[in-house]
């Protein structure tokens, strides 16, 4: 019978001990970068942030914060440069008293960066788009190219009447018989009542299509009116012939700003769609 060999554990130890070790150690290290290193650029991605992710897409209420889009509105101040737009006609009647003549494209450019200015003093939230910060030309469709290019969720543009007899404010909105001009009427509305809150010389209502329209449906519009993608009306504030227009509009220019931005803020309150998210 063969003698039975004795097992030396303590030679065992010293060949093998070490590199168990060294396994040991390794493992270790592996596992503390996976679990806690938080100098990872990549994420940490759980059940439970993958759940939240998915009920972000899919609840009707919520609106992902790298999809929402700011409220956008195009502020068009009507004529500029060479186009000048009606004019005062007191001051070339008394000519030999050197009285400065009175362009609709200053009143218009006035009030416009003051409903800008109102804006972003008081809703900064909303984004305000300009087809003119200054004296100059623009043509018409490129004021319309400016707000859709854009994408802009309403259009107003902000004129004087050029009328040689009466007085009061006027709205104009797109006469679109063949389609869906509802969001036109309702922000000429509550650009109205708002303006008469502040003070107008007589309250002309809302029309639709253009002062010399002839019934074509293609051409009874505005410009900005026909061809913006969104709605949008035409204000006709005061007439440039109406000495009490004038000073309402000299008196009141800031608070008539005031009014404009109000109005779309209370118009968009009513029907949900701000602050949470702009018109689709």
């Amino acid at each position: 019978m063969a003698k039975r060999r004795r097992v030396r554990w303590d030679r065992v130890f010293v060949v093998f001990g070490p590199l168990l070790l060294l396994i040991l150690i390794l493992s270790f290290s592996c596992h503390h970068r996976e679990t806690d290193d938080s100098g990872s650029d990549q994420p940490i991605v759980t059940n439970q942030s993958v759940e939240s992710s998915m009920a972000a897409e899919t609840s009707p209420d919520a609106v992902p914060a790298a999809v929402q889009k700011p409220l956008t509105i195009c502020i068009d101040a009507g004529h500029g440069g060479n186009d000048s737009g009606a004019t005062d006609k007191s001051a070339e009647e008394n000519a030999d008293k050197k009285e400065h003549k009175r362009l609709e494209k200053d009143d218009n450019l006035n009030l416009a960066l003051a409903v800008r200015d109102a804006f972003h003093t008081k809703y900064p939230d909303v984004q305000i788009i300009m087809t003119r910060e200054t004296d100059v030309y623009v043509e018409l469709q490129e004021r319309c190219d400016i707000a859709n290019n854009a994408n802009a969720d309403f259009f107003i543009s902000l004129h004087r009447n050029s009328s040689t007899t009466g007085s009061g404010v006027e709205i104009w909105i797109n006469n679109d018989s063949m389609g869906d001009n509802t969001w036109d009427k309702l922000m000429a509305e509550y650009i109205m009542d708002w303006l008469d809150k502040v003070g107008i010389s007589e309250r002309r209502g809302i029309h639709y299509g253009f002062r010399e329209g002839d019934g074509n449906y293609e051409s009874n519009n505005y410009h900005v009116n026909r061809y913006t993608n969104m709605p949008s009306c035409l204000v006709e504030m005061g007439f440039m012939s109406s000495k009490a227009d004038n000073r309402n509009f000299d008196d009141h220019l800031y608070e008539y700003a005031d009014a404009i931005a109000d109005a779309m803020i209370e118009l968009l309150e009513d029907k949900g769609l701000y602050p949470v998210k702009a018109l689709q």
